[in-house]
């Protein structure tokens, strides 16, 4: 008789180990797929920017930057003072920048000299029906900007 009871005790111990399991399992799945899906749906929308046409605010003035697949032209007036930059997606929300060519008459010459062929970093760090906020890193000085960009719909 106490032999059937052990064996009966171990027989609800062992299912109830494994309906535990089985849910915290379930919750682990359910835990999971949310936060997948949310950093998929974060790197999809940093892909709506690798192209367009976009527009900030500096200490200059507005700035409007025109962006193809492999190149970024920023306008301060357009079409004569700009800066061009190549540009190269390391990631869906992280870019290589590479200065190109300078053509602004308020940069003095020793800044386009130590700029060119200098590479940064832009970082896309949250995204926004109208535009995104992000960080740009220079390599040559280590410095860092912070921004928000819009969508630009104007005429250039």
């Amino acid at each position: 008789m106490r032999k059937l009871v052990r064996l009966m005790k171990n027989i609800c111990c062992q299912q109830i180990k494994r309906n535990l399991k089985s849910k915290l399992l379930f919750l682990a799945v359910l835990l999971i797929i949310p936060v997948h899906i949310i950093a998929l749906n974060n790197n999809t929308q940093c892909d709506r920017f690798h192209i367009g046409t976009f527009i900030y605010e500096s200490k200059f003035g507005k700035i409007i930057i025109v962006r193809s697949e492999k190149e970024e032209i920023d306008y301060r007036v357009y079409p004569n003072h700009y800066i061009r930059q190549s540009v190269k997606w390391v990631s869906s929300c992280k870019a290589e920048l590479e200065y190109l060519e300078i053509n602004d008459p308020i940069i003095p010459a020793d800044n386009m000299i130590k700029s060119s062929n200098n590479k940064g970093y832009l970082y896309i760090l949250e995204t926004y029906p109208d535009g995104y906020s992000y960080k740009t890193t220079d390599n040559n000085t280590g410095k860092h900007n912070f921004g928000k960009v819009k969508i630009y719909k104007g005429p250039l």
